[in-house]
């Protein structure tokens, strides 16, 4: 198996990786893929601390007033579509790392033969 090199992640209320959502968004992505599960072992192995770097608090907290309920109303549409773009990117992002480990996978297999 490849050598994983922990990268430090700030804060400790992250979930585990091999629990959360992006896990299994990202294990379906390889399974469709390839059907080979020693590889999507390994890829989701190494992508431990990626996945964990993923999972972030974005929320967006704040005090809804009666003086400033009009105001939010109307920002509605701009976050909305900030997180559409930011979700697009992030999905970008993703895709480029699968594909990335994949063809780091299959680089090392053919260098250990």
């Amino acid at each position: 198996m490849p050598t994983v090199i922990p990268f430090p992640v700030e804060g400790g209320s992250r979930c585990e990786p091999q629990n959360s959502p992006m896990t299994e968004m990202i294990r379906e992505e390889l399974n469709q893929l390839s059907s080979n599960e020693y590889m999507v072992n390994c890829i989701m192995e190494r992508m431990k601390p990626f996945i964990a770097t993923l999972d972030c608090d974005l929320s967006l907290d704040m005090e809804i007033t009666e003086e400033n309920e009009a105001g939010v109303m109307q920002m509605i549409p701009s976050i909305q579509d900030l997180q559409s773009r930011f979700d697009g990117i992030i999905s970008e992002i993703i895709s480029e790392r699968i594909l990335h480990e994949i063809h780091l996978f299959h680089l090392e297999r053919a260098t250990q033969v």
